[in-house]
Parts: C-alpha cells; structure tokens; sequence
C-alpha cells in the first residue's frame, strides 16, 4: 500500500454572533480536515487545528499540501512511526523563522489520518493498536455556555439531564469582570456541577497571581493556561503559592520534551495533549506517558469538529491516567452534523468508537454544504 495523495479542506460555520475569546473574537468556526489517499483505496481523515488566525487556513493547506505532501507521495502509510519522525525532521529548521505550533498542527491532521487508515487496513479501532482498553466510555465535561446562560441558569436542566457533573467557562478580558463573572457562575451552579476555568494563556504572571489570590476561596476544578504555555516559571510560582487550585495545561505543548520540563517540575496537575494540535496520536501518546511518570493525570483537549473529538476518544481509551474530556457544546451544529453518526453524551459520557480506524466518517451532504474553497 502506498500513499498516492493528500489534501486539506476547509468547511466552515458562521456563528450567530461572535465569540470573544482573550486571544481573538471568531466569527466563523473554522474545521480544517486532511484526507489521505492509499492506492490500494483505503482512504484516511484526521484533523487539523485551525482556531486562530483567522487566515490560518490558507497557511494550513500549503503547509499540508505543498509541505508535507510531498514527503509521504509514495510512501508505505503502515509505517506511521517512521513518516512522523520523517515530518519533523523536514521542518525543524523552519522553526527558527515560523512557529512550532502551526507545524505540528499541521502534522497532527496527516498522523491522524494515517492512523485511520491503519485501523481500517487491520479491521481494529485505533485505541487497539496504541495498545489499550482502558475503558469503553469517557466522562465529559460541558464548554461553550455563555456567562449569561451559566448564570442565569437557562443551560442547567439540559446539562442535569445528559448527565455532566462538570462545566467550563472562559476568562482572560478583564480582570475585575472576570473575577465577578467566576463568582457569579460558581453562585449559580450551587454546587451542582464542578467549575472549571480557561484563561487561554491571557494573563502576565502578576496578574495572573493577584486574580488566584482573589479567587483562592472559590473551589475550581482547575485554572486552564493562566499564563502563556511556554512560562514554566511562571506556572511553577503560582502552583507553589495556590496549592489548592489545580492548574491545567498542555493544548499549547508541542513537544516531549516541555512536557517533560513542566512535569518533572510539578509545575501543574492535568496535561490536556490535543491530537489535532501536539503532534497527532503519535506524539500524544507519548505526551501522556511522559505525564504519567511523574503522576500527571491527562485530559485531551480539542476545540475542533467531532473527527478530532474521535481521535481523543481514542487517545483515552488507550492510555491509563485519564481524568475528564472537553466537549464543546456551545452553537455550531457543523461539530456534530460533519459525521454520519453524531457521538450521544448519556450520563455524563460519551462511548468510544469500536468500529475500525478512527470509527466515523463523513457525511458526505454536510460536507458539500460547508465546503469553502480555497
């Protein structure tokens, strides 16, 4: 079997209204998907991380298309382990001029795709050949409510009602607004569902510590990326001084060897690899492991549509140390609609795929109609 082609595309959402985030504001939701074909026609799908920028699509597909590609036309796609090392090795240089974490974003969709493929070649889901079984379902957590929906408490019966025990909201625009609007969602909710709080990196490292200070007495779930991924000091400060507020952090990792650093450090206590943006299964793997050595529990993240949301299902399934998973649930019916059998959240937890590779496909209507040409 050899790989005869790849591609990227595009399908896109506009929101009714747009979505502030301290890093940006989204008008549209953006899905990039990358589709490997085999000459032997097996095909594979993954996903690619395409938030932020808002151009960041046009650089996804060149980098995919006119990067990668080249470097697995003709290549065995079984030999997962070896094309991934063959990828990083191609663009390492480039990160001296351009950003890691676009690369390895780009990656992340090519290693997904390729594991599907595996998966469908030996009629076996992905979680079998990483080697696991841990579990057949995967507690969630809700994201994606508005402060306003939280409080108001307009969102609490449809979240009682498929059972989640646990709901995130955003922060990281104001500070005092953000230190009222934790407190009004924590006063909301009654003790009726776990906080959980997502600065997305917003806050330098002194804001950072006067906003825990001030929050110390609300009980969180965690705090998400206070401060920029990349600030190991910074983190390793703030977990020293607020022992009580568990810190979570990895969607902005994109190597072994910072999570090695931020672990070994006990600089926070949940890794969150997203296999759409650290590196695809390959690499999340081992980000997990490495977390695992030291005692770190991990929780995937993915913001993306229901082919990425697969994929950590998988991940979950075959590594042991799992706590919690994102599920987005805010209003972008193209997460679901993109397959042709939508995931079911039931009693808080969503199943993982059985059927082989990643288990989904897309359906093919939906895809026509949020199709964006590039």
């Amino acid at each position: 079997m050899r790989i005869t082609k790849i591609e990227f595309a595009l399908y896109q959402y506009p929101l009714a209204k747009p979505l502030p985030m301290s890093c940006g504001v989204l008008t549209h939701r953006n899905f990039g998907i990358v589709r490997v074909h085999t000459d032997a026609g097996i095909d594979g799908i993954g996903e690619t991380s395409i938030n932020f920028p808002p151009w960041i699509f046009q650089e996804r597909k060149a980098t995919i298309e006119e990067g990668l590609a080249g470097l697995l036309i003709g290549e065995n796609p079984l030999e997962i382990g070896r094309l991934w090392y063959k990828m990083t090795r191609a663009v390492r240089g480039f990160t001296r001029m351009w950003s890691e974490g676009a690369l390895m974003q780009a990656i992340s969709g090519i290693d997904m795709a390729l594991w599907d493929i595996a998966g469908k070649e030996c009629g076996k889901p992905v979680w079998m050949l990483l080697g696991g079984g841990h579990r057949s379902e995967a507690e969630v957590y809700a994201t994606g409510y508005s402060v306003d929906q939280l409080v108001t408490g307009s969102v609490s019966e449809e979240l009682a009602r498929q059972g989640y025990r646990s709901v995130k909201m955003r922060i990281g625009f104001h500070d005092e607004a953000d230190i009222e609007n934790v407190r009004r969602v924590h006063r909301a909710l009654e003790g009726r569902f776990h906080l959980l709080v997502d600065a997305n990196g917003a806050y330098p490292y002194p804001r950072a510590r006067s906003i825990m200070r001030r929050l110390a007495d609300v009980d969180l779930y965690w705090l998400e990326e206070p401060v920029l991924a990349d600030d190991l000091e910074g983190y390793l400060a703030l977990h020293d001084e607020f022992p009580e507020t568990p810190l979570a952090w990895g969607e902005n990792g994109f190597s072994v060897d910072i999570y090695q650093r931020f672990c070994e450090a006990h600089a926070i206590d949940v890794v969150m690899p997203d296999p759409s943006r650290c590196g695809g299964l390959t690499q999340c793997v081992r980000l997990c492991e490495t977390a695992a050595r030291y005692g770190i529990p991990f929780s995937p993240h993915h913001y993306g549509s229901d082919i990425g949301f697969a994929a950590a299902l998988h991940l979950v399934a075959s590594q042991p140390d799992f706590r919690i998973m994102l599920r987005d649930v805010s209003d972008c019916p193209l997460r679901e609609e993109i397959l042709e059998e939508p995931f079911a959240v039931k009693d808080g937890k969503v199943g993982i795929p059985q059927k082989p590779g990643l288990g989904v496909a897309i359906n093919a209507k939906v895809a026509q109609r949020y199709a964006r040409a590039l």
